[in-house]
């Protein structure tokens, strides 16, 4: 079962070239997930640090915090039997989050308001 700011590890078929990339749960019923990005090419974003996610970060990244993938539960679940939970991003970072949804160019509120609600748990 995956819950908020778990990280896996999935085949993105969407970036150029496609290949193997990390992601973030925000929101585990709706299957919507932010990349973790190594540049901050994609606004808004979120920095994330190597520590305290050195488990599974080689360097200082960036979390894309705009408009999130949707995994279908066959990707979730097969990235996690393969690969598990590889990590889990700090709650410190569910304000910046949060606070990056106001730029998500084209998430309806109540979506915000959804992961708003999920990530204000954390």
């Amino acid at each position: 079962m995956i819950s908020p700011l778990d990280v896996i590890l999935i085949h993105d078929g969407t970036i150029t070239p496609p290949g193997p990339k990390l992601v973030v749960c925000i929101h585990p019923g709706e299957g919507w997930y932010y990349r973790i990005n190594s540049k901050n090419h994609w606004k808004p974003a979120v920095a994330i640090s190597r520590d305290p996610h050195h488990g599974f970060l080689d360097h200082d990244s960036f979390l894309e915090c705009g408009d999130p993938l949707e995994l279908d539960d066959y990707v979730v679940e097969e990235s996690i039997r393969y690969k598990g939970i590889i990590g889990h991003v700090s709650p410190t970072l569910c304000a910046e989050i949060v606070a990056a949804l106001k730029d998500a160019r084209y998430l309806k509120e109540v979506d915000k308001d959804a992961i708003r609600a999920i990530l204000g748990k954390c």
